[in-house]
């Protein structure tokens, strides 16, 4: 039996052997496979103000980065004038904590990190500029773009300097500069960046800037690692078209023109019912509107004023109010669109976060003049003569089927009806006009030119 055992025992070791062989065979394999795949380096967008679909593009892009092992780097070029302030601390948060290389580039030659842009532009491992661009100017405001008063002024700049000079310190930046673009709101070209320290390096395009990032270590979470950059493949990451559309409507500006546009559809469709297009469009651009409100945490207050008038107009149409309706409609209009983006909340020039005076005026002037000329129109029709049902046969052309003398029976259309003439009497055959209606009994004299049977 000893020698069955030991057979056994060797047969189940080759097996183990054969086994762990394949499997480290197919790990070189993979390993040799992704080592042979092109190194990447993804090129992204930061334009236009900075909002949270900003943010969140900004995350999507470095989490894929993150997961994938051929990016070397990620190239954010900006272009902003400002934005946000929660959005911009999500975006520099997201970079300070990135597992894969950010390098930050204020590109193409022309282009600015203003106010928000300053604190992204410092949050990259590698921070570069085009020539002509320029980087500063981040002293906050309020959320109309003028200066913030009182105790408010303070806190927020305090707050925003010491955001960023934590940001700057752990980039090994030149942080009193940093803290000088917020309390002093300085701007400087690249030139000057570079020498001071506020950037690492100039570049003319990302081919160059590739070229000049080769070698350069920096410090990641995980550990240092040495960027190899050079003759690497590109992947543009821009916003897709969802995204772009997003970045459009998160606006205070255009949510709210969004929100009255949807209010003229939704009218037009209930007036209407059937015409399905004013609906349809009504509909999204309401959907819209709210989620714009939604990401741009729009005061409950103001939304609710907003849906109120909407509904005050509507009744406008419906019920005589001698202009109250309206007049209520337009008071509550006006309120809403003015408290819905509170004026006093602080954020970074470049982004007006509270609606524009001149849009609220216009949104007012062209619904008010909309439902008013609605309205007056709804009540000159009220005033016409209704005419329904056997109503509508007045006028009509009948035939006599019985002699009226003065009652008889005449056809109409499909029907027979009892009528009565004001006429002495009218033979069958002959042809009768419909004067009036009483109940079902109709009232008719002679058609001109028709006063007997034709033989």
């Amino acid at each position: 039996m000893r020698p069955i055992v030991h057979s056994s025992i060797a047969r189940w070791a080759a097996r183990g052997f054969f086994a762990t062989m394949i499997v480290a065979g197919v790990a070189g394999l993979s390993a040799s496979a992704v080592a042979a795949e092109p190194r990447r380096v993804v090129v992204a967008k930061i334009e236009g103000a900075i909002n949270p679909i900003t943010a969140r593009y900004v995350d999507r892009v470095v989490e894929a980065a993150e997961r994938d092992p051929r990016v070397v780097a990620v190239v954010f070029a900006i272009d902003t004038p400002g934005g946000l302030i929660d959005s911009t601390y999500k975006i520099t948060g997201r970079f300070l904590s990135a597992r894969v290389p950010i390098v930050t580039y204020v590109a193409p030659a022309g282009s600015r990190a203003a106010s928000a842009g300053a604190f992204i532009t410092l949050a990259g491992h590698v921070a570069a500029m085009a020539p002509t661009t320029n980087i500063g100017a981040a002293h906050p405001v309020d959320s109309s773009g003028g200066d913030i008063q009182g105790d408010l002024r303070l806190k927020a700049e305090n707050d925003a300097v010491a955001r960023i000079r934590g940001i700057a310190e752990a980039r090994g930046r030149n942080a009193s500069w940093a803290e000088d673009a917020v309390r002093k709101s300085v701007s400087i070209g690249v030139t000057e960046a570079v020498r001071i320290g506020v950037v690492d390096l100039a570049a003319n395009d990302i081919a160059d800037l590739l070229a000049k990032l080769d070698g350069r270590t920096v410090r990641l979470p995980q550990g240092e690692v040495t960027l190899q950059t050079a003759g690497a493949a590109l992947d543009d990451d821009g916003p897709n078209l969802l995204e772009t559309l997003l970045h459009l409507v998160v606006d205070p500006q255009i949510a709210v023109l969004l929100f009255t546009l949807g209010t003229y559809g939704l009218i037009f469709e209930l007036q209407s019912p059937g015409l399905i297009l004013p609906g349809i469009v009504g509909v999204i651009a309401i959907v819209l509107a709210l989620f714009a409100f939604g990401t741009l945490d729009a005061n409950a207050a103001g939304i609710a004023l907003m849906l109120f008038a909407v509904a005050l107009f509507a009744l406008e149409i419906k019920v005589v109010s001698h202009g109250l309706l309206t007049v209520g409609a337009i008071v509550s209009l006006v309120i809403g669109t003015i408290v819905v983006f509170p004026p006093v909340r602080p954020t970074f020039p470049g982004f007006r976060a509270s609606v524009d005076p001149v849009v609220i005026a216009v949104i007012v002037g062209v619904t008010a003049l909309f439902f008013g000329i609605a309205a007056r129109a709804a009540v000159s029709f009220q005033s016409l003569p209704v005419h329904s049902g056997i109503g509508l046969l007045v006028g009509a052309i009948g035939t006599v089927k019985r002699d009226l003398a003065p009652r008889g029976i005449i056809r109409v259309g499909d029907d027979d009806w009892t009528a009565v003439t004001l006429a002495a009497h009218i033979p069958s055959g002959a042809r009768v006009r419909v004067c009036r209606v009483d109940g079902v009994r109709l009232y008719v004299e002679p058609e001109s030119g028709s006063g007997r049977k034709d033989s």
